[in-house]
């Protein structure tokens, strides 16, 4: 059963990867190669944005529909969606049309994740599902390591080339993922009898998920807030510069890979998934205190690794938490969870902006305040929740 879940397993974490190697390899050149085209810091907040916002459209549909049609087919639209857009993001001169297909981008790469997220749940069970969740994380985490290393060393040749790069290299990988990743859903799920599906709409209050859904979007809305702007607080606090933002970044990247890939397993054999989540919110509030308190670069890298630790913990933890519930299909159960994230995508970075503006450490208090307050809100259902629904 291992043996032949490992070849599976092998091919989800290279997609993953590969999307997130897609996703950071963007981001030491994007604002050169958005300004090469006339566009101006607003012209780049909306390219951001309009990726997060598809993504929190889009990602409940492909959930549903790898709930119907299996999850193959699913992760194969997505795959293939992903290499032909940053194909012909290269070819791109005109700033409308890079932004209209950044839209696109953002519609079909949503396709990947909560479709993995499912395929993974439909495979393993128990705590090997948090244990491969975390793995899952790991690699995505890799892939923020070496995306921006890669692209900042493509764009010294050209600001087209590290999108021709991760374009060829996800239409090289799908005809490996057509002939070797096989149907991991036996048979389709339809919903409960008499049950309506929650639209994104207020009804989603009243999901028996929204707790995690919740959660997943002050993550992804703190983390985003961290992301856009600490470059600039470290510039300001101890003068650090790219290169030091570089390794500030891989040095994140690596506790997120030893976190999610080796030690969630065993903590959530010992604690559970829903103490992890509420462990891992308090802990990442902490660091992003510590970050306004740091005096010197040792101790902001310091604190902004604890600040990693503790979304690492949160994140795979509260993915799993979502697949244990039988209530409707899990691909549109992390379809929805998929959407809040990339809810927080959507305004995080507006948000954290606009705060830095009034004062630096604003993001960073705004963030801590936020995970503080979902725990009290939310802490205790995700325990009542494992013992009910989600079990």
């Amino acid at each position: 059963m291992q043996k032949k879940m490992m070849g599976p397993l092998a091919i989800l974490l290279i997609i993953q990867f590969l999307v997130m190697v897609g996703f950071g390899i963007v981001i030491p050149i994007l604002p050169f190669f958005v300004g090469k085209l006339g566009g101006s810091a607003l012209s780049l907040g909306i390219f951001m944005s309009v990726y997060s916002f598809m993504q929190f459209v889009f990602a409940p549909i492909w959930g549903r529909l790898s709930d119907r049609i299996g999850r193959r087919p699913v992760l194969l639209i997505g795959l293939g969606g992903y290499g032909v857009t940053f194909l012909m993001f290269g070819m791109i001169n005109n700033l409308y049309l890079l932004i209209g297909l950044r839209a696109l981008a953002g519609m079909v790469s949503s396709a990947t994740l909560p479709t993995a997220m499912a395929y993974l749940s439909d495979i393993t069970e128990g705590a090997d599902r948090s244990k491969r969740m975390g793995m899952l994380g790991a690699t995505m985490g890799l892939g923020m390591v070496f995306g921006p290393a890669l692209g900042g060393w493509l764009g010294h040749y050209s600001f087209s080339l590290p999108f021709f790069v991760a374009g060829g290299l996800a239409l090289l990988l799908l005809p490996i993922t057509w002939t070797f990743l096989p149907e991991s859903l036996q048979r389709p799920i339809s919903d409960v009898p008499g049950r309506r599906r929650p639209r994104l709409t207020l009804e989603v209050i009243k999901d028996p998920l929204f707790a995690l859904f919740a959660f997943n979007f002050v993550i992804s809305f703190s983390m985003s807030m961290f992301e856009s702007t600490f470059a600039f607080f470290s510039a300001a606090k101890v003068g650090f510069g790219p290169e030091q933002m570089g390794m500030t970044f891989a040095i994140l990247g690596i506790f997120a890979v030893i976190v999610q890939g080796g030690l969630i397993g065993p903590l959530v054999k010992k604690f559970g998934e829903a103490r992890l989540v509420n462990s891992g919110a308090i802990l990442s509030s902490c660091g992003l205190i510590l970050i306004i308190l740091a005096g010197n670069a040792v101790l902001l890298v310091m604190a902004t690794v604890v600040f990693m630790v503790g979304n690492s913990l949160m994140t795979p933890t509260s993915s799993s938490l979502v697949t244990k519930q039988k209530s409707r299909g899990q691909g549109a159960s992390l379809g929805y969870f998929q959407s809040f994230a990339s809810l927080g995508r959507v305004f995080g970075p507006v948000t954290g902006g606009a705060l830095y503006r009034i004062g630096m450490g604003l993001p960073y208090i705004t963030g801590a305040t936020f995970l503080v307050s979902i725990v009290v809100l939310a802490g205790r259902k995700l325990d009542a929740r494992t013992r009910t629904s989600l079990v």
